[in-house]
């Protein structure tokens, strides 16, 4: 349940949906298996796993949701031999040649008949909506994966007004600074650094604190910060990108034992408890965030 990855969006209109109307828009928009002829399915599940119905899980004012994508595997070798032999064989058969459209109509005919016989493929993507911060927090490893959750989101919710978090100047350039002048209070660097050469788009990877002469010097010859690694206080550490995503997120062991004491038996009660201490530590952090890069967080 620890987030790994996180995009981060702030909401620019209340979130105004009860845990009731919340679990019915979901209901309605929930995972259903991927069809004969579909190539992928996008759809809500519990995320509490296996066995469980509930779709949004509530805790201290934050939403739980988890959408899963089944997708179609379809080797694209085994598509273009097939193509290939359909081709040979009407060009044989009829002494013409085959172009482009007629390539494409049997290319679909032959995803047609694959389709039903492919294997499927999942994967889960988890996010939560912040109601008391007006955030929504989406753990996924890629750009596409948080923009389907998003999609699927706004379909379920009729809208939602998610904005990615975008400073006012360029995060990069503050990120330079910080290296120079040293880092906000609280924050402290691992040793990760990507700089970016802005006239060839070059991209140097650093690690080790001990090469922070080094970063300054690429600093001075115009580099740009692409990637920094950062540890917050005693909480965790994560990479920081030039455009305010966070990745490779660790949280601390100290964190993680907070609550240790709860019964081990009790599996729902650790994971709501786990469940807000992860989202109140990301909410202090990402008002932070928002002080550092001067988010603007205009509602007009």
């Amino acid at each position: 349940m620890w987030f790994k990855n996180c995009f981060i969006y702030y909401l620019n209109e209340e979130f105004e949906h009860s845990q009731e109307s919340l679990e019915e828009l979901l209901n309605n928009q929930s995972f259903k298996a991927i069809g004969r002829q579909e190539t992928d399915a996008y759809g809500w599940v519990s995320p509490l796993g296996r066995g469980h119905e509930q779709l949004a899980f509530l805790s201290n004012g934050s939403y739980l949701l988890a959408m899963r994508k089944e997708q179609k595997v379809i080797p694209a070798s085994m598509v273009k031999e097939a193509l290939e032999e359909r081709v040979a064989a009407i060009e044989e058969a009829e002494g013409r040649k085959v172009y482009g459209k007629e390539k494409a109509t049997l290319k679909d005919d032959i995803l047609s008949l694959l389709k039903p016989k492919a294997l499927t493929k999942s994967s889960h993507t988890h996010g939560y909506i912040d109601t008391h911060h007006g955030l929504l927090v989406i753990n996924a490893g890629s750009a596409s994966a948080a923009d389907a959750f998003v999609e699927l989101l706004i379909e379920t919710l009729g809208s939602l007004g998610a904005v990615r978090l975008m400073g006012e100047e360029s995060p990069g350039s503050i990120m330079n600074q910080w290296l120079m002048d040293g880092l906000p209070e609280g924050l402290e660097l691992t040793g990760q650094f990507d700089l970016q050469d802005p006239k060839d788009e070059r991209v140097v990877k650093i690690k080790g604190a001990q090469d922070l002469e080094l970063v300054h010097e690429l600093l001075e010859d115009g580099y740009w910060v692409q990637k920094l690694g950062i540890r917050r206080d005693e909480e965790f550490s994560a990479v920081l990108t030039n455009d305010l995503l966070l990745k490779s997120i660790k949280f601390d062991d100290e964190l993680l034992k907070d609550n240790d004491d709860i019964d081990a038996q009790d599996k729902l009660a650790r994971f709501d408890a786990d469940f807000v201490l992860m989202t109140q530590t990301m909410a202090q952090f990402i008002k932070e965030l928002m002080q550092y890069f001067k988010v603007n967080m205009s509602k007009d």
